[in-house]
C-alpha cells in the first residue's frame, strides 16, 4: 500500500463464503468454526484458519494485547451505508484513520456522543480490532466492508 490510503467508505457488497471439503471427505461431516463476535456477527478468518475443525475439538484463539485507553464503538452497516472514513494500513496490522467524512456512519457515531466523551473517533486514531479480527490490516478492511453490526475497537495515536 505504501503511502496511499484506503477508503473504507467505498461501497462494497457482502462476501460469499463457499465451503470445500478436502478430497474424499463428506462436506456434511465438517463443523465450521464461529468466532466470538458479539451478538450479531460471525467471522471467517481465511488467512489464519482452514475453515473447519474436527468434531468435538475447539481451536485455541490467541488473545490480543489490551490497551488501557482502547474503546469499542458499535456501528450498524446492515443497510449498506459506508463507514465514511479513510484509513491507511500500518505495518503493525492496524489501520490509521486519516479522515472522517461528514455524514458517514462514524461521523454520525461521533455526533451521538457527548462533546466530552472519550469515545469520539478522530483522525490519527488506530483501528486495532473489528468483530474479533486483529493483527492484519487486510482482515480489518475485510471486516469493515461487511454489511452487519460492526464492533470497532480503536486506540488514540501513539498507543500501539
Amino acid at each position: 500500500f505504501g503511502s496511499s490510503h484506503f477508503g473504507l467508505s467505498v461501497g462494497s457488497r457482502p462476501g460469499v463464503v463457499t465451503a470445500h471439503a478436502p478430497w474424499g471427505e463428506d462436506p456434511r461431516q465438517l463443523t465450521f468454526k464461529r468466532f466470538a463476535m458479539g451478538a450479531h456477527g460471525s467471522c471467517c478468518s481465511c488467512e489464519d484458519e482452514t475453515g473447519y475443525v474436527e468434531e468435538g475439538k475447539r481451536p485455541r484463539r490467541e488473545s490480543r494485547k489490551k490497551y488501557s485507553n482502547e474503546f469499542t464503538i458499535v456501528i450498524d452497516r446492515s443497510n449498506g451505508d459506508g463507514l465514511g472514513i479513510d484509513a491507511s494500513p500500518e505495518k503493525t496490522g492496524t489501520l490509521e484513520i486519516k479522515n472522517i467524512t461528514p455524514g458517514g456512519l462514524v461521523d454520525r457515531w461521533n455526533q451521538s456522543q457527548a462533546h466530552v466523551s472519550r469515545d469520539i473517533i478522530k483522525p490519527g486514531m488506530r483501528v486495532i480490532e473489528v468483530n474479533g479480527r486483529y493483527n492484519s490490516a487486510m482482515q480489518l478492511i475485510a471486516a469493515c466492508r461487511e454489511t452487519e453490526v460492526l464492533h470497532i475497537t480503536v486506540v488514540p495515536p501513539n498507543d500501539c
